[in-house]
């Protein structure tokens, strides 16, 4: 891509930073950047980092015509890709550059509030969540989270920074240290500054008559509130001793700063860098907000951000207290740095943070719309609101009232924008997890029906997203079936929204579906606005459903469980109608998923597509932690017993459960019956009537592993037709998880997962030769139980819903997708936390 990036000035400042470092990122990663502005302190940062700079006219005022002409000179001689601004001025030239040019026009917006007059059709970019989420509720599509990114390899302890030199220089004497970097401001920054120059020289006057070496306060940083800064810090220092407060001016590398901090100070992007430094970190608001980053706090400002508003009425007191209680504390300040450098790592890294906005570019380009009426509407509404804006600015300046910093005086940090619930913490217990993005699921069958795939795989998926449950659209006719008096959506005890539709009687039928499915949409989208959550991903599991073509920017992914085409006559469909379906789909998609490479193979999903297979909930069978209960059915065979956990229907071999029978070996049937052939259905009747087999009906889950428990070995015994050939049979890794020996029909998705003591047989004299070679062997210890527990608890569906998230974010280009997550070589995912849920009663 070749990409112009435009800040909104090239003075020190955290916006700017970002852009910058942004920028070398993403020329890093093979793409054609310049930088675009008045020339200011940072152009040397620019040249050093070997970034080509173009200047732009001196605006008269913003937007400035002059810069929108050049911007669109440079887009035709340059052929750019993208136009990127940085806060409202840059983003507002760009978007009318770009209205005029043919390029994109993408806005980062920094500032602790949004301007209401950028338009709603163009792309924005903000630096917290909670922005983020009030702007999608005011009616925003486009809008995407960058928190801002540190270079955590320029921002690093122990680099050879000339510390000596900066102390001699700044610092002189043995005195505990805490530094602050800032813009001096008078919006946003200037009150948790003179406030925290306040609390050092109380706690520096008490210091001296107790003997301690007292705290001092290094502020670097310049800007328009300098007088303020510079007559507090003399007040100060008369007060508690020269030197309790020490003033730089701007440095062009803050970096030997950081470094000497014993505390830092700060907010947004300078508490960041602070925090790569593993500095413990006060954070900085508004109206006497500071607080220590903890893992308490983390999630609070993962929402609002480093920032907060509202505090104490004399804050300077109990920051001071604060203060002296860190720093008696040695080993407190050494976990909260490592807190700090851990957190900036795994989450603000530059190479995560470039790849996420290339991928938000890519995205842009690909989904431009060429409706030119509906962006033009958005324009004249954007425009109704900058003539508003301006106007009222005009009058509070005649006023003497008006903010220099307008939209950082207003953060929304200060508003009702509640967060939502907390999500749980990630997988290695670190860090909690936010993320207001739900995924929009559209399954084939209904919340209360079989628990199959769907099922526990939105289940295992909503402790790291939010999840909207669209449940297929049920007749009117039908008031007895579960769920017909709850229509509409519902929140479900694990936190998942539940969406139903009643539809007119006869949703199959080529007119009716088509009603339905408008229905079922139209519901799904009404849920998801209520819910006040963002839209991340929709995907699409039935070939009865359609992708929505209103879902924006979200990732659209389509996966197929089983083969349906293949399948369809099985399933009660056309082929004809399952064909034309997925085609739709797939034309659609931004990626494709199966649960097996054959299913990819026969819906040509080429470099779209990615595997998934089925996990399983190994805890749920553990012995050391499962909550089962005893089952009412007594199993009455002798034993040793085999059996098949699943619906019994034509996917079954039932030659080989005949064959087994007739070796007189005792055969459990647990599950349902399905059959649709009257043939099959006559040889199911004289198989369970035998001596030596017993039926029993669908169980409640709590009673299906103490009836696993009275297995010795497990059977998959599926026909080898072209539907099972694709399928990924779920009660597979399921014995496994009860720690029994599987005999499996020799399907390529067995192959795949390379188990111990799985043994794949071909016809029905090798699968009784294989029943009784697990029955014969020595593979019954609990050793070799333990074993293949330990195997299925690394398919677990918690692996598996991560991997669908990471699969996702490398379709929309955010980060690459880790071979280990393919699952093209059969590996599985490493061991996660695993989730109780409830074992499914199908044959899958």
């Amino acid at each position: 891509m070749r990409i112009l990036i435009y800040p909104h000035d090239l003075g020190m400042g955290g916006s700017q930073m970002n852009a910058i470092d942004l920028a070398r990122g993403l020329v890093d990663r093979g793409h054609e950047v310049c930088i675009y502005g008045r020339p200011g302190v940072l152009l040397e940062r620019i040249e050093q980092l070997g970034l080509e700079f173009i200047a732009a006219p001196e605006p008269r005022h913003r937007p400035s015509d002059e810069v929108i002409t050049d911007l669109i000179r440079l887009v035709k001689q340059r052929r750019l890709d993208v136009l990127h601004g940085y806060e409202w001025p840059p983003g507002l030239e760009c978007h009318l550059a770009a209205r005029r040019s043919g390029a994109l026009a993408i806005t980062t917006v920094m500032s602790m509030a949004v301007a209401p007059f950028l338009p709603r059709s163009m792309p924005l970019v903000v630096g917290t969540e909670q922005i983020a989420a009030l702007e999608r509720r005011q009616g925003r599509r486009l809008v995407h989270v960058l928190e801002p990114p540190v270079d955590t390899s320029e921002n690093a302890p122990g680099l050879d920074l000339d510390l000596t030199g900066f102390r001699s220089r700044w610092l002189p004497g043995e005195r505990p240290t805490m530094v602050c970097v800032t813009r001096f401001a008078r919006e946003l920054k200037l009150e948790g500054l003179l406030t925290a120059m306040d609390a050092v020289g109380r706690l520096a006057a008490q210091q001296v008559p107790l003997g301690e070496a007292p705290i001092r306060l290094l502020v670097v940083g310049d800007g328009v509130a300098r007088p303020e800064v510079e007559e507090q810090a003399r007040l100060v220092n008369a007060a508690a001793g020269p030197g309790t407060v020490v003033l730089t001016g701007t440095l062009a590398d803050p970096r030997p700063a950081y470094a000497v901090a014993d505390i830092a100070l700060g907010m947004g992007g300078s508490a960041l860098r602070a925090m790569a430094f593993a500095k413990p970190l006060v954070v900085q608001g508004e109206q006497g907000f500071f607080r220590l980053l903890d893992r308490e706090s983390v999630p609070d400002f993962l929402w609002t951000g480093w920032y907060g508003v509202g505090g104490p009425h004399d804050p300077a007191a109990p920051l001071a207290a604060s203060l002296h209680e860190l720093l008696h504390d040695p080993q407190r300040r050494s976990d909260l740095g490592a807190l700090s450098r851990d957190l900036v790592v795994r989450r603000f890294s530059l190479e995560e943070s470039t790849s996420r906005l290339e991928g938000i570019l890519r995205r842009g380009l690909t989904a431009r719309r060429s409706n030119r009426l509906v962006a033009m509407g958005a324009d004249v509404a954007a425009a109704a609101r900058f003539t508003r804006y301006y106007l009222a600015k005009r009058a509070r300046r005649a006023l003497g009232t008006g903010a220099t910093d307008d939209f950082n005086s207003r953060p929304v940090a200060s508003t009702s924008v509640a967060r939502p619930r907390q999500l749980p913490a990630a997988a290695d217990g670190t860090t909690s997890r936010l993320d207001p993005q739900a995924w929009l699921w559209f399954p084939g069958v209904s919340y209360d029906g079989v628990t199959g795939t769907d099922k526990q795989l939105v289940r295992a998926l909503s402790t790291l997203r939010p999840v909207v449950w669209v449940d297929p659209p049920m007749s009117w006719r039908d008031p007895r079936r579960p769920g017909w008096q709850e229509r509409g959506a519902t929140l479900l005890p694990d936190g998942i929204i539940r969406v139903r539709t009643i539809s007119p009687p006869g949703v199959t039928r080529p007119l009716l579906r088509e009603v339905a499915r408008w229905l079922t949409q139209r519901n799904a989208r009404r849920a998801l606005r209520a819910s006040g959550y963002g839209l991340e991903a929709v995907l699409v599991s039935t070939p009865e459903q359609h992708l929505p073509s209103w879902t924006g920017s979200a990732t659209r992914l389509y996966f197929e469980t089983d083969d349906f085409v293949a399948g369809a006559s099985l399933l009660g469909h056309s082929v004809r109608h399952m064909v034309r379906n997925r085609a739709r789909n797939l034309a659609h998609s931004h990626g494709v998923l199966g649960v097996t490479e054959e299913i990819l193979t026969s819906m040509r999903a080429g470099s779209k597509g990615h595997v998934l297979p089925n996990g399983c909930d190994a805890a749920s069978f553990d012995p050391d932690c499962s909550e089962s209960s005893p089952t009412s059915i007594e199993v009455s065979l002798p034993q040793p017993v085999v059996g098949v956990v699943g619906q019994l229907n034509e996917r079954l071999d039932l030659s080989l459960l005949e064959a087994v029978a007739d070796a007189g070996i005792s055969l459990l049937l647990v599950g349902p019956r399905y059959e649709q052939d009257g043939l099959v259905r006559a040889r199911i009747d004289q198989l369970i009537a035998r001596t030596n087999v017993q039926w029993i009906d669908r169980r409640p889950y709590a009673e299906i592993p103490a009836l696993m428990g009275q297995l010795t070995v497990g059977l998959t015994p599926y026909t080898r037709s072209d539907f099972n050939l694709g399928s990924f049979p779920l009660k597979t890794l399921d014995y496994l998880a009860a720690g029994l020996p599987v005999v499996s029909t020799d399907l390529p998705s067995a192959r795949t997962l390379d188990a111990p003591d799985l043994l794949l047989a071909v016809g029905a004299e090798e699968f009784v030769a294989a029943t009784r070679n697990h029955l014969e062997g020595d593979r019954l210890n609990e050793d070799a139980a333990g074993e293949r527990r330990r195997f299925a608890a690394r398919h677990s569906w918690a692996a598996r819903a991560q991997a669908l998230v990471e699969i996702a974010a490398q379709v929309r280009g955010d980060s690459p997708c880790s071979p280990l997550h393919s699952f093209r070589t059969g590996s599985a995912a490493p061991p996660a936390q695993i989730r109780d849920s409830p074992l499914r009663m199908d044959g899958g």
